[in-house]
C-alpha cells in the first residue's frame, strides 16, 4: 500500500498563494504570518499545549528546509 501524499497550495512563480474559493492571491509571507500567528494563538488560548507547538513549529520549519 502506497502513502498518499497531500498537495501544498498553488503557488505561483512570483511567491504567491492562490485562493481558490476567492480567486485572490496571497503573498507567500502572508500565509507564512497567518500560519505562525494561529500557531502562536491557539497556544496563548490554551488549545495546544507550548511542547507541542514546539514540536509542530520545528517540524514545519525542518520540513521547508528540506523541500527548498
Amino acid at each position: 500500500m502506497q502513502a498518499t501524499t497531500s498537495k501544498p497550495a498553488p503557488s505561483t512563480a512570483n511567491g504567491s498563494y492562490e485562493l481558490p474559493l476567492l480567486h485572490a492571491r496571497l503573498p507567500a509571507r502572508a500565509v507564512e504570518a497567518g500560519f505562525w500567528g494561529s500557531l502562536a494563538g491557539a497556544t496563548l488560548l490554551g488549545a495546544i499545549d507550548p511542547p507541542l507547538a514546539l514540536l509542530v513549529g520545528a517540524g514545519v520549519l525542518v520540513a521547508r528546509h528540506r523541500r527548498s
